[in-house]
C-alpha cells in the first residue's frame, strides 16, 4: 500500500499548476469522448438512420448523466477547502456523504427510463427507424449511472486533493474494456450475431462497472485521503453537499436539455441532418476538454487557497488562470476550425455528413475562447460555494442557446448553422454576466462551512 502526503497545490506558478493538473484532466475528458466516438464510428457502419438513432440515445443519456456531476461540488468545493485547511478527516467525511444524493437520483432515473425511454425516443426521432433500439440503449446507459457515480466521486475527490491523474487512468481502463467489447457485441466479430446499438449499450455498461471497480481499488490504496476510513455517512454533511450541488444540478440540466431538444427540432429535416449534428457535437465535446479541465483546476486551487484563508493567493491564481484559459482555448479553437472537415469525416466515416457538418463546426469554434475565459472566470465563484450563480447562469445561457436554435431552424431556415450562431451569442452573454459577478468581489469574502 502506497502512502502519499496530501498538500495543497502550489499556487504561485499558475502555468505550472495548470499544466500539471489540467493536462491530465483534459486528456481524461478527451478519453471520455472515446466511448462516444467509438460508438459513432461502429454504429455508422449500419447507415445514417442507425447513426441518427444512437445520436438521440446518447444525447438523452448525457442529459441524465451530466446534471449528476453537480453533486461533485461536495468534494470539489468543500473537499478542496478541507485540504487547504489540512483537515483530511473532514475531507473523507465530505467525499463519502457527497455520493448519497446522486446515487439515489440515479436509482430513480433508472426506474424512469424503464417506463419512459421508448415513448421518449419515439418522440425525439419522429418515427425514424431504430427508435426501439435507441430506447434499449438509453436503459442500459441509465444502469451505468450507478458505477459512474462511484468512479466520478472518486475522481473528484482525488482532484480536490491535487491528483487529477486518476480520471485518465480510470478512462484507460474503461476504454480498454469498452472498445473490444463494442467490436464483438455491436459488430458481431467472432460471434456472427451483431447487436448494433444494443450491443454498444451493453459494452458501455460493462466497461463503466470495470471503471468503478478500479476507482474503488485506488481509494483503498490512498488511506491518507480517509475516504474509506469509515463506512459511516454523516447525513448532515450529505444534506450540505445536496444544497451546495442543487443549484448546479439545475444549471447542468439547463445546459444539457437543449441537446435532445435540438435533435428533435432537426429530426423533421431528416436522419442525415441529425447524423451530421452528431459529427458537430462529438468534435465540440472533445474540444470541451480544454476549458472544462482548466476551469476545474482553477476551482480546486482557488478553493484550497480560500480554505487556507489566503484570499490574495486565490486572487493571483485566478487572474493568471483566466489569461491562460483564454490563450489556450483560442489556439485550440483555431486548430479545430481548420481541421473541421477531416475531423467530422474521421468520426463518422461518412464524407456526406462531414461536408454538411464542417462549416457549422468551424464556426462553432468561435465559442472556444469564450469558454476558456468563461470557465476560468466562473471557477473562483464556484470555489467559494456560490453555486446559485451557476444556476442562473445556466438559465440565461440555455434559454438563449435553445431559443436561438429554434429561431434559426423554424423561422430563418438556417439548418445546422443555427447551432453555432445561437451558442456564440449565448456564451458571449455568459462571459459578460460572469465577469460582472466576478468583479463584485463577493467570492473573496464568502465563507463556506464544511
Amino acid at each position: 500500500m502506497t502512502t502519499h502526503t496530501v498538500a495543497p497545490v502550489d499556487h504561485r506558478n499558475a502555468a505550472l499548476a495548470l499544466r500539471r493538473l489540467a493536462l491530465p484532466g483534459a486528456l481524461s475528458l478527451a478519453a471520455d469522448q472515446l466511448l462516444g466516438i467509438a460508438d459513432t464510428m461502429v454504429i455508422g457502419v449500419f447507415g445514417a438512420p442507425a447513426l441518427a438513432a444512437i445520436t438521440a440515445g446518447a444525447s438523452v443519456f448525457l442529459a441524465l448523466l451530466i446534471p449528476l456531476f453537480a453533486f461533485n461540488a461536495g468534494p470539489r468545493i468543500m473537499g478542496a477547502q478541507a485540504v487547504g485547511a489540512g483537515d483530511m478527516v473532514r475531507f473523507g467525511r465530505v467525499v463519502r456523504a457527497s455520493a448519497v444524493v446522486p446515487l439515489a437520483i440515479a436509482a430513480l432515473l433508472i426506474v424512469a427510463t424503464l417506463f419512459g425511454a421508448r415513448p421518449l425516443m419515439g418522440w425525439i426521432l419522429a418515427g425514424a427507424p431504430h427508435a426501439g433500439e435507441a430506447a434499449t440503449y438509453v436503459i442500459l446507459r441509465a444502469l451505468s449511472l450507478l458505477p459512474i457515480i462511484v468512479s466520478g466521486t472518486a475522481i473528484a475527490a482525488f482532484g480536490a486533493a491535487g491528483d487529477t491523474a486518476l480520471s485518465l487512468r480510470a478512462l484507460v481502463v474503461i476504454n480498454a474494456v469498452h472498445i473490444p467489447l463494442l467490436v464483438i457485441l455491436a459488430l458481431g466479430v467472432g460471434t456472427h450475431h451483431p447487436l448494433g446499438i444494443v450491443g454498444a449499450g451493453i459494452s458501455s455498461l460493462l466497461s463503466e462497472i470495470a471503471g468503478a471497480v478500479y476507482c474503488t481499488v485506488q481509494m483503498r490504496r490512498r488511506p491518507e485521503l480517509r475516504i474509506l476510513a469509515s463506512a459511516d455517512v454523516d447525513m448532515r454533511v450529505a444534506r450540505a453537499t445536496f444544497f451546495l450541488g442543487l443549484p448546479e444540478f439545475v444549471f447542468l440540466i439547463l445546459m444539457v436539455v437543449p441537446d435532445p431538444i435540438t435533435i428533435a427540432l432537426l429530426a423533421p429535416l431528416g436522419v442525415t441532418m441529425v447524423a451530421a449534428y452528431r459529427a458537430l457535437s462529438i468534435v465540440n465535446d472533445i474540444m470541451w476538454a480544454f476549458p472544462g479541465s482548466l476551469g476545474e483546476t482553477t476551482q480546486i486551487v482557488v478553493g484550497q487557497r480560500l480554505g487556507a484563508h489566503d484570499v490574495a493567493g486565490a486572487r493571483f491564481f485566478a487572474a493568471d488562470a483566466q489569461r491562460i484559459g483564454l490563450v489556450t482555448c483560442t489556439i485550440v479553437g483555431v486548430v479545430v476550425a481548420i481541421a473541421a472537415k477531416p475531423l467530422a469525416q474521421l468520426f463518422t466515416l461518412n464524407a456526406t455528413l462531414a461536408a454538411i457538418a464542417a462549416g457549422p463546426l468551424a464556426l462553432h469554434m468561435m465559442t472556444a475562447p469564450l469558454k476558456g475565459y468563461g470557465m476560468t472566470s466562473l471557477a473562483p465563484i464556484r470555489a467559494s460555494g456560490d453555486t446559485r450563480f451557476s444556476m442562473w447562469l445556466g438559465l440565461i445561457t440555455g434559454s438563449i442557446g435553445l431559443g436561438g436554435i429554434a429561431l434559426g431552424l423554424a423561422v430563418l431556415h438556417l439548418g445546422l448553422w443555427s447551432v453555432p450562431l445561437a451558442w456564440i451569442l449565448a456564451w458571449s452573454v455568459r462571459v459578460i454576466v460572469t465577469r460582472f459577478r466576478l468583479r463584485t468581489g463577493e467570492w473573496e469574502v464568502r465563507r463556506l462551512a464544511a
